[in-house]
């Protein structure tokens, strides 16, 4: 019984030093401060090990954050980078979206008062009475718009021949719509279907 577990881990001892996938520095798409330079980890292998790469050195006074909305929330880049002593967010008044429309939330850049430092601030759009939901809108700037549904995200489906897709939001009159996209499928000779693998779509007959 000893010698086949010695067996055994021999085996799973090669197999580990002969894997495809090698353990790494980190995982592709992660993002970290080392001293004052804001670094990304990139991987040249399908699935392999990633390295970390310098994207930008801060120069004193500006410090190197990431994350500065918090390690859950996606702002992009620019809750990673360059920033001022008191500030964790790019400027006063910058404004970004986080979430999936119709459930997405507003994020703006505010001075707190109690200490003086540039704070993310976020507002839940999808709360508020009427409910709204946050847009990238005129000027590159995002707020929260009234929401108007003349359909649902999940209710796509096949009308007859007719792909019926929900998209949007648009901004039309101040307001966040919802609207059908169609698309006849006879037109390219197609018909309108649901396929396991690709999902709803005009396909070959």
């Amino acid at each position: 019984m000893t010698r086949l577990l010695a067996v055994a881990l021999a085996v799973l001892l090669v197999m580990s030093a002969c894997s495809p996938f090698p353990k790494g520095d980190c995982s592709s798409g992660q993002v970290r401060c080392s001293g004052n330079t804001l670094q990304d980890c990139r991987s040249t292998e399908f699935l392999g090990p990633g390295s970390w790469h310098d994207l930008q050195t801060c120069t004193s006074p500006q410090v190197c954050r990431v994350d500065t909305a918090g390690p859950m929330v996606d702002l992009g880049d620019i809750e990673n980078g360059c920033f001022d002593p008191n500030a964790y967010c790019p400027s006063e008044g910058a404004t970004a979206c986080s979430g999936t429309a119709p459930d997405s939330s507003l994020w703006s850049c505010l001075l707190r008062s109690s200490d003086q430092t540039l704070r993310w601030s976020m507002t839940s759009c999808s709360s508020l009475v009427p409910r709204a939901t946050c847009v990238w809108g005129q000027s590159n700037t995002a707020a929260c718009y009234e929401v108007v549904e003349n359909c649902r995200v999940s209710d796509n489906h096949c009308n007859g021949n007719l792909l019926l897709t929900c998209s949007g939001p648009s901004i039309v009159n101040n307001k966040a719509v919802f609207d059908w996209d169609t698309v006849d499928c006879t037109q390219s000779g197609q018909v309108c279907r649901n396929n396991p693998v690709l999902g709803l779509g005009c396909y070959a007959q």
